[in-house]
């Protein structure tokens, strides 16, 4: 089950107001309906905090999917900012594992990568989602 999340201008950096279950068609529709340009405007008056997000979650998988629409919020096609959150098993001390979070951090160049890695999230290929982000986070730091 997909559900997503908003994160405001004035919230603590891990708060977000749950929106309820949702699908990669109603995923999209909130982020063209999220008043990007109206939250830029105040955190450019706060400067504190965390920047506008939409939190996209598939619990069972202990995924997230952190989507910041970056400029001033009214280029609804350019650029966002993507916060990939995944707990993955790690080999711990004596052979015992445990989960960790692991976070990526990428930009997408424009609305159509966006899109692309949405699809992926929602129907659960985060092999090739990783893969993806991968190489947009490889691109940002010029070993692409």
């Amino acid at each position: 089950m997909l559900s997503y999340a908003i994160q405001k201008v004035g919230d603590d950096f891990q708060q977000t107001h749950p929106q309820g279950e949702t699908t990669l068609l109603g995923f999209m529709a909130a982020i063209d309906a999220h008043p990007w340009q109206q939250q830029h405007s105040e955190w450019n008056e706060q400067q504190d905090g965390p920047l506008p997000a939409l939190v996209l979650r598939n619990e069972a998988d202990q995924r997230e999917l952190w989507v910041t629409l970056l400029g001033d919020g009214t280029d609804r096609r350019g650029e966002y900012q993507l916060q990939s959150v995944a707990m993955r098993p790690r080999k711990g001390l004596f052979g015992k594992g445990k989960l960790e979070q692991d976070v990526a951090v990428f930009e997408t160049r424009d609305r159509g990568e966006l899109d692309r890695l949405c699809e992926l999230f929602c129907d659960g290929q985060y092999e090739a989602f990783d893969r993806e982000a991968g190489r947009m986070a490889a691109r940002e730091d010029g070993s692409d």
